[in-house]
C-alpha cells in the first residue's frame, strides 16, 4: 500500500497557526479538517508574497522611519493583495464590501445578529499575515497594525 501525501509551498515558507483563537468549535477539528477548510488561501498568500520578496526583504533591512516605513508596509500589502486577486482569478479584495475589521486578535465582530467570526487559521510571512474565516473570508493585514487591513472574501 502505497502512503500518499500533499506537500504544499505554504507549509514551507508560511508561519502557520490553525485555530489561533482556540476557538471550541474548531476544536473538534483535526488539522487536515482545518487546512481543508482554508482551501488554496494560503497558497495564494504564499506564492503572492514570494513574488514581492524583494520588496518585503529590503524593506526589513532598511532602518527607516516610521512615516516611510508604514507608507512602504501599506504599498506592499496592496500589491500582495493585488497578487492574490491574480492568483484567484477575481478581485477578492477589489470587490469587498465588507465593513468591519477583526479585531487586534483577528475576531469578526458580528453585527444585526450575526455570529462572531474567529480564524480558522493565521498564515504569516514577515510583517505581513492573512487569517482566513469559514465562507471563505480572508483579512490581509500588517502584523501589529489592525487597522491596515484588506478585505474579500475568496470563495
Amino acid at each position: 500500500m502505497n502512503t500518499l501525501f500533499t506537500v504544499r509551498t505554504s507549509d514551507f515558507v508560511l508561519d502557520k497557526v490553525l485555530n489561533p483563537l482556540k476557538d471550541k468549535s474548531y476544536g473538534t477539528l483535526t488539522p487536515d479538517q482545518l487546512n481543508e477548510w482554508c482551501g488554496v488561501i494560503p497558497d495564494f498568500f504564499c506564492k503572492s508574497v514570494l513574488d514581492n520578496e524583494t520588496e518585503i526583504d529590503a524593506m526589513c533591512e532598511k532602518q527607516l522611519s516610521d512615516l516611510k516605513k508604514d507608507y512602504l508596509q501599506n504599498s506592499v500589502l496592496s500589491k500582495v493583495a493585488d497578487k492574490m486577486d491574480q492568483a484567484y482569478g477575481y478581485p477578492a479584495f477589489g470587490n469587498s464590501v465588507m465593513t468591519n475589521k477583526p479585531s487586534d486578535f483577528g475576531i469578526i465582530f458580528g453585527t444585526d445578529g450575526e455570529p462572531d467570526l474567529n480564524p480558522l487559521g493565521k498564515f504569516s510571512f514577515k510583517f505581513l499575515e492573512v487569517l482566513v474565516y469559514e465562507y471563505g473570508m480572508v483579512a490581509l493585514r500588517i502584523i501589529g497594525k489592525p487597522d491596515a487591513v484588506k478585505f474579500g472574501r475568496f470563495d
